[in-house]
């Protein structure tokens, strides 16, 4: 397993991690005996393997950044189930991983969220786009010829994932309530809902041929509180 950090201009710190480059038995060490019953659950030998690599690869990222033992590091979750450190507010992480990449932001004082898919044909994308793309969202899609119409498509889910996953509203979150957009360009970002009003930053990150990721963040001028309901 390998862990490159990126350099990007972006509010955080950032590395993609190689999940099928075999890590050491002392690396995978540090996982907790919940992470380890979490990865027994996979049917896979391989599904299983890669969530160790990226659970084991979290920690020793967080323990760079914190000076704590990787093994020593303890998780709180959120109300929708985003993880947290125990004992440290202000720290702010989040992990996705794809087939054999991974993808991990971390910050201090602000809300985060990451995504990454391995690009791959997608022949329902206009029949899944239907079920959480805005109305402009899906024109620009329809607009589009197959392998590119493909490629935005994933574009648009990644983004829309590191909306929610910055957001920390799980399941919960209403996606066409998030419009995107399909470019890879940095874009600002409401989500306005009867119990929700906050505001973001989205950007689409090159990781390399046959990935794409996304990176969604607050920033102290556009972030409006939560309104409870």
């Amino acid at each position: 397993m390998t862990i490159s950090p990126l350099h990007l201009d972006a509010p955080c710190s950032l590395w993609q991690v190689d999940l099928d480059a075999p890590p050491t038995p002392a690396f995978v060490a540090c996982l907790s005996d919940a992470e380890w019953a979490r990865a027994s659950r996979f049917v896979f030998q391989r599904d299983r393997e890669r969530f160790v690599a990226a659970h084991a690869a979290l920690r020793q990222v967080i323990s760079m950044w914190t000076g704590i033992s990787a093994a020593l590091l303890e998780f709180d979750q959120g109300e929708f189930g985003k993880p947290s450190l125990a004992g440290q507010a202000e720290l702010r992480f989040n992990l996705s991983h794809s087939q054999s990449a991974a993808l991990i932001a971390v910050v201090e004082g602000n809300d985060v969220g990451v995504d990454i898919e391995v690009l791959r044909p997608m022949p329902d994308a206009l029949e899944l786009a239907s079920t959480c793309f805005t109305a402009d969202e899906i024109r620009s899609l329809q607009a589009l010829p197959g392998a590119a119409r493909d490629h935005a498509f994933l574009v648009g889910w990644t983004r829309k994932e590191a909306c929610v996953k910055s957001l920390g509203l799980g399941l919960s979150a209403d996606l066409h309530a998030l419009d995107v957009g399909l470019e890879t360009t940095s874009r600002r970002v409401h989500y306005h809902t009867e119990d929700r009003n906050q505001s973001m930053r989205v950007m689409s990150i090159p990781l390399g041929p046959g990935m794409i990721g996304a990176l969604a963040f607050g920033t102290p001028g556009e972030h409006a509180a939560g309104v409870s309901g």
